[in-house]
């Protein structure tokens, strides 16, 4: 038995930080910006970018299924720029342009773009994205599940 206040205070300490998570473990802005990281390389196909800047605005718990599972959803703003471009090939002006681009304005990782989702969107050399999404995070044994399709464990 421990007599020692201070080393009883460390012990208790310890164990609520050791088994916190084990109760209220949510995705963090590191998990939210390794989706985005993921999602941006898959969007652009692997096109260098910089993420200039990214704030988590709002984070919300929901149920999903009718409350058989749980979902976190993290609500941010990020700014991305492209040094190199990113598929350049679908500029305005190509020669040869690809029936796979689109002119459409509208950048999103989570919805794709309109009318037709697969379409690749070309960013100019040094060009500036602004991202005001959602990511959506759905708890599956014991880890979360990113729209990247990984699994992030906090």
């Amino acid at each position: 038995m421990l007599r020692n206040p201070a080393a009883l205070a460390a012990l208790i300490l310890s164990a609520t930080t050791a088994s916190a998570c084990m109760i209220g473990c949510r995705p963090g802005d590191d998990d939210a910006r390794a989706v985005i990281n993921n999602l941006l390389a898959k969007r652009f196909n692997n096109a260098p970018f910089t993420v200039l800047s990214y704030q988590t605005t709002r984070t919300a718990d929901f149920d999903m299924i009718v409350g058989e599972m749980r979902g976190y959803e993290i609500f941010y703003k990020a700014k991305v720029q492209f040094p190199e471009g990113a598929n350049l090939d679908c500029a305005p002006d190509a020669a040869k342009r690809p029936e796979d681009c689109t002119d459409d304005s509208y950048f999103s990782l989570v919805r794709p773009t309109r009318p037709n989702p697969d379409a690749r969107q070309f960013v100019e050399r040094g060009g500036t994205r602004s991202f005001d999404e959602n990511l959506r995070f759905a708890e599956i044994k014991g880890a979360w599940q990113g729209l990247d399709g990984r699994f992030y464990k906090p």
